[in-house]
């Protein structure tokens, strides 16, 4: 049937179609009755939320649908997005929400988000070269009723990044900072629970960001020699490798005994067990300092990463840069038996200062208020 179409349809009269079936959705669902209720939406995970969504969701009591499905969307998906989206009074997002760019928000809808990431390091939306035009990033981010961020210090990134009001920039912390404030304890003995080979050992756990180019995801390999690493690693040291959810393929092939790929296990858990936390350019940097986790910056490509970043890069990182992956081991085990402390100490204040546990509780209210 498909075929079909397409052969007697043209590809520019389909688009029309298209687009209009598109609008007259719109406006139906617009008419719709708009309900007490709050919607997550997440591109993060297929089913299911994590993070800072899942923590807000827990935290209320109240009538709640989730909408998180991965892009791309089938028009299956974008049909019943659009209705939910249209039909909510308050919608939770942890990421971009493209169909911001395609609808106005009716009277008494809120929009809140909640971003997957603490901090203000690397640059993103408006200040990063992304494959998205200035309007569509606008459009995407303009109808926020409020953006939830780590400290006062970050409301001005954020607000240039997204193109909106440095008023709508709210310094309410991250919900996923609570527990690792509160009870890192609990994420320690849910992941010894599940890994209790692993008790006892000295782990170093390594989380890099993902690459890309024109807004297309590259696999990232990191130059490390990995037989190396495994013979030079201490009896009762394991290197444990967690990769960003965009990076598309493991960094090695072979099986250690002592080099283990454990990405899907929640990063919060991981950095709750490290004795050492490797990273180049991610967030997972706050969450490590938090821990009190020592940081090492493994940046191989230091000199051609071109993102950008909204702190002094290196001069303001809590820990050390290392650039040859024959270096790597020896500054991990540096940085074990000497933390930075007074690094991270400046870190975790000049950015995570709404961070002190009850993120949650402040963003679950401020959506009642608005039910």
């Amino acid at each position: 049937m498909k075929e079909l179409i397409k052969k007697l349809i043209s590809v520019k009269t389909r688009r029309k179609i298209l687009t209009f079936l598109n609008h007259f959705w719109v406006r139906l669902c617009g008419l719709l009755p708009l309900k007490d209720r709050v919607l997550f939406y997440t591109i993060r995970a297929d089913g299911s939320l994590a993070g800072n969504a899942a923590a807000v969701y827990d935290a209320l009591d109240c009538k709640k649908l989730i909408f998180a499905h991965k892009l791309e969307h089938s028009n299956l998906l974008k049909v019943k997005a659009y209705r939910l989206i249209l039909t909510s009074k308050v919608i939770v997002t942890d990421d971009y929400c493209r169909y911001m760019r395609a609808l106005k928000l009716r009277d008494g809808q809120r929009l809140i988000q909640i971003w997957h990431g603490c901090g203000a390091f690397k640059r993103f939306g408006l200040d990063a070269d992304y494959y998205l035009s200035a309007d569509e990033e606008k459009r995407a981010h303009s109808q926020y009723s409020a953006v939830a961020v780590t400290g006062p210090e970050c409301i001005e990134p954020y607000a240039g990044a997204f193109g909106i009001d440095r008023s709508v920039v709210l310094p309410l912390g991250m919900p996923e900072t609570d527990i690792l404030i509160n009870s890192p304890q609990t994420l320690r003995e849910k992941f010894y629970s599940s890994y209790p080979e692993l008790s006892g050992k000295t782990l170093f756990v390594y989380c890099p960001t993902f690459r890309e180019t024109g807004g297309v995801t590259e696999h990232f390999n990191p130059g490390i020699d990995w037989d190396k690493l495994s013979e030079e690693l201490g009896e009762n040291e394991v290197f444990i490798i967690s990769r960003h959810p965009l990076e598309p393929a493991a960094f090695t092939e072979k099986n250690y005994p002592n080099i283990k790929d454990m990405t899907s296990v929640p990063t919060t858990e991981l950095l709750s067990v490290a004795s050492v936390h490797i990273t180049d350019y991610s967030s997972t940097v706050y969450e490590a300092t938090l821990l009190g986790v020592p940081t090492v910056f493994y940046c191989p490509d230091l000199e051609k990463y071109n993102r950008g970043f909204y702190i002094r890069f290196p001069d303001d990182l809590p820990g050390d840069v290392c650039e040859n992956p024959g270096e790597l081991l020896g500054m991990i085990k540096k940085a074990k038996e000497k933390p930075p402390v007074s690094k991270m100490e400046k870190f975790r204040n000049g950015q995570l200062s709404a961070c002190d546990g009850h993120s949650t509780e402040r963003i679950a209210e401020l959506i009642r208020s608005w039910l």
